[in-house]
């Protein structure tokens, strides 16, 4: 139906809400916003990291993480992140007794386990979440107006979080989980085991 260019290299994630809008980050270190019924585009800059996924908030705000540990809040409004949440996923060599081949280290010397590979959101709601490969998934309140995002609670996974999502109706939260980070065998934990992990919530 359509075809959105913009991007200088490979996308790794995208996403959508609403309106026709999508949200979407490559190799490029930039995250892109497409405007598809006006044929324009927003673009927002990384300029530290490779930002590795997005995740839509609302119409006017959205997540991100990178592969260097940070979780970043942005706003339509500013072309840089509004709030950094800096070492989101600390990383470990022994991850849940599990081990982390080569330190996990990728080509750059950071450390794969450490690198925010999926973030989430419930939507309707300031509950977000995290995952990367250093034993849990984080979950987090996203104060309104770009005031910052803060921690609220650590469920514990063994593996690679390689994708989040929450249903509907915000009684669970599934992810993805593998021995391997999802772009590359940059680690690999062997106490792992493939598949998808759903947690219950409770929200209060």
């Amino acid at each position: 139906m359509n075809t959105l260019f913009g991007h200088q290299s490979e996308l790794l994630t995208i996403d959508c809400l609403w309106q026709e809008r999508v949200l979407a980050v490559g190799r490029d270190r930039s995250m892109q916003l497409f405007k598809v019924h006006d044929e324009s585009r927003l673009i927002f800059r990384s300029s530290t990291s490779s930002l590795e996924c997005c995740c839509f908030i609302d119409n006017s705000e959205f997540v991100s993480g990178s592969d260097d540990g940070n979780i970043e809040l942005w706003s339509v409004q500013k072309k840089k992140p509004v709030y950094i949440v800096k070492n989101a996923h600390t990383s470990s060599t022994d991850v849940n007794n599990g081990e982390l081949k080569d330190n996990g280290r990728n080509y750059n010397g950071h450390v794969a386990s450490s690198w925010v590979s999926s973030v989430g959101v419930c939507r309707g709601s300031d509950l977000a979440a995290s995952g990367a490969g250093n034993g849990s998934v984080r979950l987090w309140a996203v104060e309104g107006a770009g005031k910052g995002i803060r921690p609220l609670y650590d469920l514990p996974l063994t593996g690679f979080v390689n994708s989040l999502a929450f249903a509907k109706s915000g009684k669970f939260l599934l992810a993805g989980v593998g021995q391997e980070p999802r772009l590359g065998r940059w680690g690999h934990n062997s106490a792992a085991r493939n598949g998808v992990a759903i947690q219950q919530l409770k929200l209060l």
